[in-house]
């Protein structure tokens, strides 16, 4: 038999694992995606090396990263401190960070609501990513200055949202993710699992075969009074609202599409939910956190930290579910920060550092950290430049990328002079990528198992651009 047909075989019969059985078989070919069941598409990333889960963290808002990564010795904090005015942080406050691979004389640190990912950085598990965003092509200041080669709508919210998860403005129909799933997906018994978003709708999870799944902090929603066991007046009453979902006839494509959503819902969601509650991923804590500046949350009961538990249970379950690669997304928002920065983002990057650092935690815990990595990203950076109580829209941000496979205690890439009038500032500080999302997503997908020619497929402008950055060992 070969290998097309064996991609078929495998796809189908996970349909029929997830509740999908011959009698649903258009159904099916829609659900899980031509791409996975059709012979022309056959999957050829290499899975020998069991499974894999990417997840990405989307910081909604824009985020300053400025002040997440600092610079600590003397001369680069000096024009660090004169640009940024009153969003500076003090020196003495920042944590140090091992930083082999920049220029000589060199040194950064983290704020203290970063420490759980410093200590995840220190102990070889997280590396920092410099200065990406947006590009089309490598871009120079004068390009910048010119007009010339630059992303549609830079500094738009929304279309540079767009651009960091699909590589095209407000409108995109497919993410990178998704077309990353569209060819990992054959790989998997269950295809409709393999790209799960636990934040609603986004495009990066999109693909040409792909719909995402999605999932509640608690885990799949659940059509209950389609559930065995649920009565309303009568026993009955399951079985025959099931009969009528799976022989609905729509009259018109807005009822078609909504009947395929709630079709699939029913035939994977109990699936899901009986897998991700045979896991062992531990509670979240329910203590208080409380910061240096007196603001506090739990993580129990943070939109984040639940976000990224359901994440891990199924993490834990996709092997059992005969998973062997699955992409991920989380997101939260408040990181708009024009205004009240200085009292907000403390806050907001202790939420991102403890959920981060327990969803880590929690999958050594599981022995999961190799298996899985998960990578911080945002519309756009910050400018150096303070407004007074907030900073503006940028282009250029710092990122992380984190888990057991990652090569940590590093700054990967130019961390740029931080300062302004430099030849990456654009303006206000405003930094020029000097890495593309798209060498990020190219070795995320190397690191998922996609060859050079499926890495190619899913990012058309990455033989635009050199080398990918060496994030894993």
């Amino acid at each position: 038999m070969n290998a097309s047909r064996r991609a078929f075989f495998r796809a189908a019969s996970g349909l029929a694992a997830a509740g999908l059985g011959a009698q649903s078989l258009p159904l099916a070919l829609n659900l899980a995606g031509l791409g996975a069941l059709a012979a022309s598409q056959a999957h050829a990333a290499n899975t020998a090396d069991g499974y894999k889960a990417l997840v990405c963290l989307f910081l909604q808002g824009g985020n300053d990263s400025h002040n997440w990564v600092v610079p600590t010795d003397s001369a680069n904090y000096k024009t660090y401190a004169t640009a940024r005015g009153d969003l500076a942080l003090p020196l003495a406050s920042l944590l140090p960070l091992s930083t082999p691979g920049q220029d000589v004389g060199r040194s950064f640190g983290m704020p203290p609501e970063l420490a759980p990912l410093r200590q995840r950085y220190e102990s070889g598990h997280c590396a920092v990513l410099a200065n990406v965003g947006t590009l089309l092509r490598p871009t120079t200041k004068a390009d910048f200055q010119a007009g010339v080669g630059l992303p549609a709508k830079l500094f738009s919210h929304n279309d540079q949202l767009s651009m960091w998860q699909s590589m095209s403005p407000e409108g995109a129909a497919y993410g990178w993710g998704g077309r990353m799933a569209d060819i990992l997906m054959s790989a998997n018994r269950q295809p409709v699992f393999t790209a799960v978003t636990a934040s609603g709708n986004a495009v990066f999870l999109s693909g040409t075969s792909t719909t995402p799944f999605a999932v509640g902090a608690n885990g799949p929603t659940l059509i209950n009074p389609a559930q065995t066991g649920w009565h309303a007046g009568s026993a009955l009453v399951p079985g025959l609202l099931r009969s009528q979902i799976a022989n609905g006839a729509p009259s018109n494509e807005f009822e078609a599409e909504y009947l395929r959503t709630v079709q699939r819902s029913l035939a994977a969601g109990s699936t899901l939910q009986s897998a991700i509650g045979a896991t062992s991923v531990p509670a979240l804590p329910t203590g208080t956190i409380t910061l240096n500046n007196g603001a506090t949350f739990s993580l129990s009961t943070d939109t984040l930290a639940r976000q990224l538990r359901v994440v891990a249970q199924l993490i834990a379950a996709g092997p059992g579910l005969g998973m062997k690669r699955q992409v991920f997304f989380v997101s939260l928002n408040g990181f708009d920060a024009h205004a009240a920065q200085m009292r907000q983002q403390p806050l907001q990057m202790a939420r991102v550092a403890h959920a981060a650092g327990w969803f880590l935690d929690a999958l050594q815990s599981l022995n999961l950290l190799n298996n899985t990595t998960l990578f911080t990203a945002s519309e756009f950076g910050r400018t150096l430049v303070s407004n007074g109580d907030g900073s503006d829209h940028g282009w250029g941000s710092h990122h992380l990328v984190m888990g057991g496979g990652v090569r940590g205690k590093r700054i990967v890439g130019n961390f740029p002079i931080t300062a302004l009038g430099t030849s990456t500032d654009t303006g206000s500080g405003r930094l020029l990528p000097t890495t593309s999302v798209t060498q990020l997503a190219a070795s995320l997908g190397g690191w998922m198992g996609l060859t050079t020619a499926e890495q190619s497929s899913v990012l058309s402008n990455l033989a635009s651009f050199g080398a990918s950055p060496p994030l894993f060992a």
